[in-house]
């Protein structure tokens, strides 16, 4: 046909030149729109194929896979390298999403946990920061500051402890808040009268206003739940998971469909009600670990998560169940 030496020169200008479309809409004294609908007519007519070579640590098919089936904003995949630590890698990805997606005036909600306190860690070796200027960013905390049993260990009490957040703020050029409060308290009126005081209200009025979260997700497990054990007894866990509960999400106990456990338990969690944290446009969830996989699946059953960053061993089991 004589129309296709047309298509040919205009696919050659776009995609062997690299000419953008305003550029060849120029040479060739035709509009944007023509050369537009010319490539697509190409892609129609096959004069064009794509091919794509993944290096081996990236898995497309499976996030893409992930994000369809879950209703995902973005499924991450890492995949574990012998010659690296799977908890640095997935850190990297994490603080790599979220200095992508962070911009100003955005508010931060921000979880605790050995997760974030990593991804914390790595985001400080970022060359990028040495380029990031970001202005009125606020990173507001998703679990009240606590203070850890002198039983456990530097490690992890830095992981529940305000660092990360602190951390975070200073890298992204931003104001850090705290909730200074039990995250578990012994009734619902003293949680009641927490929430009555207005320093309180101001910052969670800031945690529920937040543009993106980050989240870890939790199981019921003593190597999970236990560093909040001294406060409410590990029994209670273990009671909560006789009654279909599967993963610990920002405290609350949660069952496979990713609803909040019915029971009593509930009026002792003092951070953001989940119907309201559903609400924050990006939520994060940083989670990896066979151990963790249902944990996982509840908080995408229950839509609590839009952005997974994950194993490709935890991805296969979504991909399939």
């Amino acid at each position: 046909m004589r129309e296709d030496r047309f298509i040919i020169k205009v696919v050659e200008m776009h995609y062997i030149q690299g000419m953008s479309q305003i550029e060849i809409s120029q040479r060739l004294g035709v509009s944007r729109t023509t050369v537009s609908r010319t490539l697509a007519q190409a892609r129609r007519r096959r004069y064009i194929e794509f091919k794509v070579n993944y290096p081996d640590t990236v898995t497309p098919g499976s996030e893409s896979s992930l994000e369809q089936k879950y209703g995902l904003k973005e499924a991450v995949v890492v995949t574990e390298k012998s010659d690296s630590d799977l908890e640095q890698e997935i850190a990297f990805f994490a603080s790599d999403y979220l200095l992508r997606v962070m911009k100003n005036h955005m508010t931060l909600a921000y979880a605790s946990g050995r997760a974030l306190k990593n991804l914390a860690d790595c985001m400080k070796g970022d060359v990028r920061l040495k380029f990031l200027e970001l202005s009125d960013v606020k990173v507001v905390p998703l679990i009240a500051t606590y203070n850890a049993a002198e039983s456990v260990s530097m490690k992890h009490r830095m992981a529940y402890s305000n660092y990360s957040m602190d951390l975070i703020a200073q890298l992204l050029q931003g104001q850090a808040y705290h909730l200074l409060m039990p995250p578990l308290v012994s009734s619902k009126q003293i949680r009641d009268d927490f929430f009555r005081e207005p320093s309180i209200r101001e910052i969670v009025s800031k945690i529920e206003k937040a543009d993106v979260a980050v989240v870890g997700i939790g199981t019921l497990q003593e190597e999970s739940a236990g560093i909040y054990a001294n406060m409410i007894g590990m029994e209670e866990f273990e009671r909560l998971s006789r009654k279909g509960g599967v993963s610990e999400f920002l405290l609350h106990v949660i069952d496979k469909d990713g609803q909040i456990v019915d029971d009593d338990y509930e009026y002792h969690v003092t951070s953001i009600a989940l119907d309201k944290f559903k609400k924050i446009p990006v939520r994060i969830g940083v989670a990896y670990g066979m151990e963790k996989k249902e944990a996982i699946l509840a908080s995408l059953r229950g839509g609590l998560i839009n952005v997974l960053i994950t194993d490709e061993h935890v991805a296969e089991y979504l991909a399939e169940v």
